[in-house]
């Protein structure tokens, strides 16, 4: 069971193998301010009451069938997601992690820090709805921290999550991004569809066998919904409120068996120099094959 890690890795992970492809600022996070700017029956009737009871009599026995049959089948696990002090997102089908959402960055180098490793304050959302996290995230060889805002709001089957991430120093990254990490152990030889308004969807089968480096980077494109496993006790849908940017890539090659599934806001291997007050916002929200209990942090 792959869990995302709670220091800065000294690591490539996930770095852009597709050489020279930069997606700033066209991935699903949108800059919204850059540089400090913004039933009945008849009585009597003998012959109609016993056929109704008969009637009655088979429909009970049938009733009896069908529940004996159903207590023979497999109780369904229940989903959960839980939540971590930093706001990292753990999805749970019983006792087991079915992925994780994780705010995170690359400083210079690709060097690779996770949103475990943020300071935050939680608070409750109105109503206890949901959870509001406030921290800083700081990024190695970067020259500081980014602040962000994460919300995490129960939908009737699954989760709603916005994103809000504020440059308040002059910061140098090669990557920020959101990753939806998938245990291979889960989802190998599951099949993944990235809907295209003009093309339809495009499938893309999860390899059994661990990619050469330069192939690690197994699909990128544009979408909007990510459906993963469609008709199995795992299916997650994945939708993003407007066209943008993402990566499917196989992290076994840095170490971590899981599949990620990208959605950047930053993807440069010359690096991004981002001026303070420049800010990004990402809206998703997560399907799921039944309701999500949340487990507050």
């Amino acid at each position: 069971m792959w869990s995302a890690p709670g220091t800065v890795e000294e690591t490539r992970r996930g770095a852009s193998t597709a050489a020279g492809r930069d997606t700033t600022p066209a991935g699903p996070f949108r800059r919204i301010q850059s540089d400090g700017q913004g039933l009945a029956v008849i009585p009597g009737e003998e012959e109609t009451m016993a056929r109704l009871r008969a009637r009655t009599k088979t429909g009970a026995l049938t009733v009896l069938l069908a529940l004996a049959a159903a207590s023979a089948l497999p109780a369904q696990e229940s989903l959960s997601a839980r939540l971590e002090a930093s706001g990292l997102v753990h999805l749970l089908l019983g006792e087991t992690e079915l992925a994780a959402l994780d705010l995170n960055a690359h400083g210079p180098g690709w060097i690779h820090v996770s949103q475990a490793a943020a300071a935050t304050e939680v608070s409750a959302l109105p109503d206890q709805l949901g959870w509001r996290f406030t921290g800083t995230l700081p990024v190695p060889r970067s020259g500081g921290a980014l602040t962000f805002t994460e919300t995490v709001s129960p939908l009737p089957e699954g989760l709603r999550l916005e994103y809000e991430v504020v440059i308040t120093e002059p910061l140098l990254l090669n990557g920020l991004q959101v990753s939806l990490s998938l245990p291979v152990a889960r989802f190998v030889g599951q099949t993944l569809f990235v809907s295209q308004p003009d093309t339809g969807a495009h499938g893309l089968l999860l390899p059994a066998e661990q990619p050469e480096e330069q192939r690690a980077q197994l699909w990128a494109g544009e979408g909007t919904t990510i459906e993963v496993a469609p008709g199995t006790e795992q299916a997650l849908t994945l939708q993003l409120q407007a066209l943008a940017d993402l990566v499917v890539q196989d992290l076994r090659q840095w170490e971590h068996a899981a599949y990620e599934i990208r959605l950047p806001a930053i993807m440069q291997d010359s690096g991004s120099r981002l001026r303070p007050g420049t800010r990004f916002r990402l809206v998703l929200t997560l399907t799921l094959p039944g309701p999500v209990r949340l487990l507050g942090p």
